[in-house]
């Protein structure tokens, strides 16, 4: 017989889980979030949050680089603690990890750790379907990127009326190239380490691979990237990415684009291990097909590999294999298409979803759901998720809003910073749109900044992509100083459906670098005023 029952059992402590359990709670529902590992998942443990303090380093060690440009004197040196710069990254991760443990106390959460298996169907409860949780002990390695997990002993079993899946992600690693703590490292590897390499290539130039890149390389550390697509940060705006890439290289950083890896091999064992990275030029074939020329390869040598090419979705363990819980692409499937998945141009925007898998009952949100692979994504849909079983129930009197899948900010925390939200004017190119028929654009540059030029940030931009003839924003992408601050104001332009005339009638704080915004949506309709 189960031990406990509860309305919602939330599987997976991260920030779409434990969001979703809050949300679950203020709704009056009885509430557990079993985790096998640490509250706050791996955005808060060992992604989003802690990178962001060993960025914060990185940007404080730039400066102090430059401290003649700032009138600082400084003898000799400046150097710096490894493993203070490391643990402090820790530390903050920690305390985070500690607040959700009291958010759970705090809405009389039930938080058990372990392992959760769904294991069939149970008895109904007050006349409603239940299923079968069992609450396994389990080890899992944590400091590997890969995080390992093995469950062992039942401890208990629960029931639930309602079950989320919110297990996140794992990042994904080559068939001849498997993390393995040492040479082949993956994010966790890179966040926390013993020792800081002397070279470093970095495989995959999106935002998790720009901002180890860009750490590192602030440190000292001889980096390379290596990016099979054209550009680095390719989801970005062309103009961003080119600018980007210029930045980079300018401050003696190697950057690889149209470059594929072939083979990484590892040389060597223990310490004193160092790995050779095989690339080759991208290159079209006869059957159409971009793939490495592997004539033309090139071994590279480094202490250190990273590998930052993207993740799957994560759900070992999670449900017995014979419940026939539907899978799709290394993902769990619901109502949710991500877009893509089902043909060009096709997938999720604003449409009214439960995100329910194929078993009524359980259900699933975040990035084991597929993309876009975000936290911020995670949490509105465990939010959305609950609520609208909290609309179904009659706990709420109207049906909650959908999320606007076209209104997701994406940013890259690396110096200068990436935002972006809505579509980039490739895409728009792509579909056939035509600039100065279809839509304008507006670029304001930092350079021209007044705060920008008086905190030494001028390398950057902002750029709004306005719809013609009645100027909605169709996109909008900074460059720069605090342009993961930026884009807020410029996500909820988008959500509210405004145009760049009501930006232009809304009063910017004078100086900000919030004046960029105004002055892009200016430039947009061609009447910029301070360039």
């Amino acid at each position: 017989m189960a031990d406990r029952h509860f309305d919602v059992v939330v599987i997976g402590g991260g920030p779409g889980g434990y969001v979703a359990a809050i949300r679950a709670a203020q709704l009056g529902y009885k509430v557990a979030v079993v985790e096998r590992d640490k509250l706050g998942g791996v955005c808060l443990n060992w992604g989003c949050i802690p990178s962001k303090a060993l960025l914060a380093n990185a940007e404080l060690m730039e400066k102090l680089q430059d401290r003649e440009a700032w009138g600082l004197k400084i003898t000799g040196e400046v150097g710096y603690d490894w493993d203070k710069t490391i643990t402090r990254s820790r530390d903050v991760a920690g305390k985070l990890n500690k607040g959700v443990e009291f958010l759970m106390k705090k809405n009389k959460i039930e938080s058990i750790k372990g392992s959760a298996k769904i294991t069939g169907k149970a008895a109904a409860v007050n006349g409603k379907p239940a299923w079968s949780i069992a609450v396994q002990e389990c080890v899992v390695k944590a400091e590997i990127t890969s995080a390992p997990a093995t469950p062992g002993a039942t401890r208990e079993t629960v029931t639930a009326t309602n079950v989320i899946i919110a297990t996140g992600s794992v990042a994904r690693d080559l068939p001849f190239a498997r993390f393995d703590g040492e040479t082949i490292w993956g994010a966790r590897e890179a966040m926390f380490n013993k020792g800081q390499p002397k070279r470093l290539i970095v495989v995959g130039a999106g935002a998790i691979g720009m901002e180890f890149g860009y750490f590192y390389h602030t440190f000292g550390t001889k980096v390379t990237v290596v990016e099979m697509m054209p550009n680095i940060l390719p989801v970005e705006d062309d103009d961003v990415c080119v600018a980007m890439e210029k930045v980079f290289k300018k401050h003696g950083m190697e950057i690889r684009t149209n470059t594929g890896v072939v083979n990484i091999e590892k040389v060597g064992s223990g310490l004193t291990a160092t790995v050779k990275v095989t690339v080759a030029p991208m290159v079209k074939g006869a059957d159409g097909k971009i793939a490495p020329d592997a004539s033309k390869k090139e071994v590279l040598e480094a202490d250190k590999v990273l590998l930052a090419i993207g993740v799957k979705g994560r759900f070992d363990g999670t449900f017995d294999q014979s419940l026939g819980l539907a899978t799709e692409r290394d993902h769990l499937k619901t109502d949710f298409r991500p877009v893509g998945w089902d043909g060009p141009g096709k997938g999720t925007t604003n449409e009214r979803i439960d995100y329910k898998t194929n078993l009524p009952g359980i259900y699933a949100i975040g990035d084991v759901i597929g993309p876009p692979w975000l936290a911020h994504v995670a949490s509105e849909e465990g939010v959305l998720c609950i609520e609208r079983i909290a609309w179904r129930d009659k706990k709420i009197d109207h049906e909650p809003i959908p999320l606007d899948y076209t209104v997701i900010p994406g940013c890259t925390y690396c110096h200068p910073q990436v935002a972006s939200v809505g579509f980039t004017e490739r895409h728009l190119k792509e579909q056939g749109l035509v600039k100065g028929k279809d839509y304008d654009v507006g670029v304001f540059s930092f350079s021209a900044l007044g705060k920008a030029i008086a905190t030494r940030n001028t390398d950057g931009f902002t750029k709004i992509i306005r719809s013609l003839p009645r100027g909605e924003i169709l996109g909008a992408h900074i460059m720069g100083d605090q342009a993961t601050e930026l884009i807020a104001e410029l996500s909820l332009a988008r959500r509210l459906e405004a145009t760049t005339e009501e930006i232009i009638c809304t009063v910017h704080a004078h100086p900000t670098m919030h004046e960029s915004v105004h002055e892009a949506a200016l430039a947009s309709e061609g009447r910029v005023i301070n360039s």
